[in-house]
């Protein structure tokens, strides 16, 4: 299991990233091994543009496991913490990192039910490209993010959103730009409050 000791005293700030990048690690690894087992295929229409998003999470997929975790590592780590101080508390920074985790899956629970057509990897790339470049977050500690053309890439999905003969992947991709954003905009005014009573529990994905 990878407890990276990527957790560690942070700005706040930093932490939003850390928990938005263990919900989109948690996601891409979910839907690699979907993609493995030929259950999920990336499908836009255009074999090229498939192949190049395909190619892309790949790489952010790998870069990911370097720096940070998953949210069932995050869901271990936090019982860890609890069991080790034998008072269910875990420290501040760890507390909020799973305080804006929780936002992020919740956020994202009342945008979508289960059964609900979704495409993760446009997901993926929007909340990324909406965090780092429009809302203009550091990426001190992960600055392999800006190695991606996430604009690029997502103007594939706008190509494939204005091909009149699948006017239904039309309607998926932009709900998908809605899901995201009001998961960036809920993260992005989320605050958490240090309660030294808390007892942190994770939400399920």
């Amino acid at each position: 299991m990878n407890l990276n000791p990527q957790i560690k005293i942070k700005l706040l700030r930093d932490v939003k990233t850390d928990a938005l990048l263990i919900y989109i690690k948690t996601v891409i690894e979910e839907l690699l091994e979907n993609v493995k087992n030929e259950t999920y295929k990336i499908d836009l229409g255009y074999e090229q543009y498939n192949k190049e998003i395909e190619e892309n999470i790949y790489k952010l997929n790998s870069a990911l496991t370097n720096k940070t975790i998953n949210a069932y590592e995050l869901k271990a780590f936090v019982s860890y913490e609890q069991i080790k101080h034998k008072n269910n508390k875990i420290f501040p920074n760890n507390q909020a990192l799973v305080f804006y985790y929780n936002t992020i899956v919740k956020q994202i629970e009342t945008k979508l039910v289960e059964g609900d057509v979704w495409i993760p990897e446009q997901i993926v790339l929007s909340l990324l490209s909406e965090w780092i470049l429009e809302e203009n977050k550091s990426t001190t500690y992960y600055t392999f993010l800006k190695d991606f053309d996430y604009l690029k890439l997502l103007s594939y999905y706008e190509s494939a959103r204005n091909n009149e003969r699948n006017t239904l992947l039309k309607e998926n991709i932009i709900t998908m730009y809605k899901i995201s954003s009001s998961m960036i905009k809920q993260l992005k005014n989320s605050k958490y409050k240090v309660n030294t009573t808390r007892k942190s529990k994770m939400r399920k994905k």
